[in-house]
């Protein structure tokens, strides 16, 4: 009956586009939640913590402000120092010596 090539009447034709949207939202939400499953068992080693860089000894001339020469050393420093902060997961860190290079 619907295989063959009579005309196919609108409720009949809205009634299939609106099963076939309900497969394709069926289908999508089992992606979805298998995905999500699948996530939760990761491996175990890409959680672990990463092992601190030593921290290097002061250098011989005390570091001021006046040191840095512009925004960028300025902006390189912060970047520096955010960055040191994070994986160390310390709550203070202060910069001991900066140096240009180029």
């Amino acid at each position: 009956m619907l295989l063959s090539n009579e005309n196919i009447s609108f409720p009949q034709g809205a009634l299939f586009s609106l099963i076939a949207i309900l497969i394709v939202f069926l289908v999508l939400a089992i992606l979805v939640l298998s995905i999500s499953l699948l996530s939760k068992f990761k491996f175990k080693d890409d959680k672990k913590e990463k092992v601190a860089a030593p921290v290097v000894s002061a250098p011989q001339k005390k570091f001021s402000v006046d040191d840095i020469k512009d925004e960028d050393m300025m902006v390189a420093a912060l970047v520096a120092t955010a960055d040191f902060i994070e994986e160390t997961k310390k709550t203070d860190a202060r910069v001991v010596s900066i140096k240009q290079i180029g």
